[in-house]
């Protein structure tokens, strides 16, 4: 009798498990996007100045969701018109679809009235090293994220370690336009070429590499030899501690996107998304 009303108790649980992954799945999925609050402003006027102040820089940033290095990139190349497209993109609100990716793990994406990923996102000048992030992946309810690093700007190339069960690979950036919020970071202190060299480390000691959960809890988070096993955040931590830089932002035994996002060795190249004030704190 006993055996039996213990098995029972055993499956109500499950089922109210479930219910719950279920109800805490569906919550995170309504913190995909975030829109802004304020008007769409005419920034042709501050672009079309030969100099600009941190109020400048900072008008910018909250309509365009461009930080001060890719502004001023794109304003020596006279690339008005591209700015003004990623203005537009930060004040669109496009259609978002949120599907499977494996058997724990849901991510969104935006897509078209047909229900086909597009691009709606219009990506700032890459730089090899570059990483991106996206909160826009989660697993039972916990948004997790996502992130990458720029392996070769110029062909709009990633590694990147995606979902259990597969290696870390190349990927296009393309890809990226079509998440729904996303950060592009790119580390300071550091010359073009060191930040090159890390993705040239990234590219010849990081790829084929299984994903794994559990690097830096039951295994060394970091080893001059190949790894073992890899995920997202942990690829792109382990590219730079390669030459020397922590980017987890609270120095644990394991790193998540949200912590690289919150490192104070990197400065902010583009928010799409999230607010630009906050980013992902």
């Amino acid at each position: 009798m006993l055996r039996k009303y213990g098995w029972r108790w055993m499956g109500l649980g499950i089922v109210v498990l479930l219910v719950i992954s279920v109800i805490w799945t569906k919550s995170a999925e309504n913190t995909v996007r975030w829109v802004p609050s304020y008007p769409q402003a005419d920034i042709l006027p501050v672009l079309q100045q030969t100099q600009w102040s941190d109020e400048d820089y900072e008008i910018l940033l909250t309509q365009t969701g461009l930080g001060r290095l890719a502004i001023i990139n794109l304003l020596e190349q006279g690339q008005f018109q591209q700015i003004l497209q990623i203005q537009q993109a930060f004040f669109d609100t496009p259609e978002i679809s949120c599907t499977p990716n494996s058997i724990i793990s849901r991510e969104e994406h935006t897509v078209d009235s047909q229900g086909d990923i597009v691009a709606a996102a219009v990506l700032a000048p890459l730089e090899d090293g570059d990483i991106l992030i996206s909160p826009n992946s989660h697993t039972l309810g916990w948004r997790n994220g996502h992130a990458a690093i720029v392996i070769d700007a110029q062909a709009g190339l990633t590694l990147e370690s995606v979902v259990l069960g597969e290696q870390s690979t190349i990927q296009s950036t393309e890809k990226w336009k079509s998440y729904p919020s996303f950060l592009v970071l790119r580390v300071s202190g550091l010359s073009a070429l060191q930040r090159k060299e890390a993705a040239r480390t990234a590219a010849e000691r990081l790829a084929g590499v299984p994903y794994g959960l559990t690097i830096g809890i039951f295994s060394e988070k970091y080893t001059d030899g190949l790894l073992a096993q890899t995920h997202c955040a942990h690829l792109v931590w382990a590219a730079y501690q390669a030459t020397g830089i922590d980017l987890d932002s609270n120095g644990g035994r394991i790193v998540t996107p949200r912590q690289l996002a919150n490192s104070p060795s990197l400065e902010l190249i583009q928010v799409y998304g999230m607010d630009p004030k906050k980013l992902w704190k």
